[in-house]
């Protein structure tokens, strides 16, 4: 058993490596941010579906506990069609599933994912304007490479890999990393460790009140604050998050990142500098939180 757990945890590395080198050698690709952007979206995608897949199952579950049966046509329309969860999944429109997408011919792929992401912005006020239109169709990589992609994509769940991690800080921090060398220092993005999100949420104990982020990159120290608010049996809505991102890219993520989670939350109406232009302006906070380095790194 523990050697399945040591190879279970090292293939997600894996699979991030076959799709980096899958785009290294397409045409079309974009740049390292491009790249990047579409494989967090991608993601996404990958995760938002999973749990939705996750709630219509236990839907099922929950009907057949009440002597109903979910296959049923009339009960199938009723309940299972068009669902409503109550946990803050969502509900995804049949075209923005990702078993919609991951059974579309390789040829459809690239405009099937920009619809899905078009009915998902259209479909949900919190996730409007996480996404940049036309981000598969503007590359437009060639069918056997996008096929590839999403295979590999396929393959990243939290079945896998975990409920409690923050599996898309996890892939930014990767390709931060791997993708480009210098991309932390040239851009001024970072990527805060797991263990030392811990630490700081650990230190300051944000159970109660606003919590506040001014460089808050994918959204991954509101997370971890989240899941240990969890742990301690807190109740994570009297938590108010605020947060503020410069890079757009990074702050559409960060959108994504915490709506999947179903974390509220406030990150402004757009990407700005917190240092020239403050979003949350006038506002007081009871925690703040934030790498270190980033605050070294801006204000050095």
């Amino acid at each position: 058993m523990a050697k399945k757990k040591v190879e279970e945890k090292m293939n997600l590395d894996t699979i991030l490596f076959k799709c980096r080198d899958i785009l290294r050698q397409a045409r079309n690709s974009g740049s390292f941010f491009e790249k990047r952007d579409m494989m967090l979206t991608l993601v996404f995608l990958r995760f938002i579906g999973e749990k939705f897949e996750d709630g219509v199952e236990k839907l099922r579950q929950d009907l057949i506990k009440e002597g109903l049966d979910p296959d049923d046509e009339a009960i199938k329309a009723a309940f299972l069609d068009d669902p409503t969860f109550t946990d803050g999944t969502y509900n995804l429109p049949i075209e923005a599933r990702w078993s919609t997408i991951i059974n579309k011919p390789a040829p459809e792929l690239n405009v099937a994912l920009d619809n899905a992401l078009h009915s998902i912005a259209t479909s949900s006020k919190q996730l409007k304007g996480c996404f940049v239109e036309g981000t598969f169709t503007t590359r437009n990589l060639a069918p056997n490479d996008i096929k590839k992609i999403v295979d590999e994509v396929n393959k990243i769940s939290h079945k896998a890999f975990g409920e409690e991690k923050d599996l898309i800080g996890r892939v930014y921090e990767y390709f931060l990393k791997e993708f480009a060398v210098n991309a932390t220092k040239e851009e001024g993005e970072f990527y805060t460790p797991h263990d030392v999100v811990q630490l700081i949420a650990s230190m300051i104990e944000p159970f109660d009140g606003t919590l506040y982020d001014p460089c808050c990159g994918s959204g991954g120290m509101f997370i971890q604050s989240a899941d240990l608010i969890r742990k301690k049996r807190g109740d994570i809505s009297r938590i108010n998050i605020y947060g503020q991102e410069k890079e757009p890219a990074t702050y559409r993520l960060a959108k994504m990142n915490l709506a999947l989670r179903v974390i509220s939350h406030n990150l402004g109406e757009e990407a700005d500098s917190t240092f020239t232009h403050d979003l949350h302006k006038g506002l007081y906070f009871d925690y703040i939180m934030a790498n270190p380095a980033v605050i070294y790194g801006l204000t050095a």
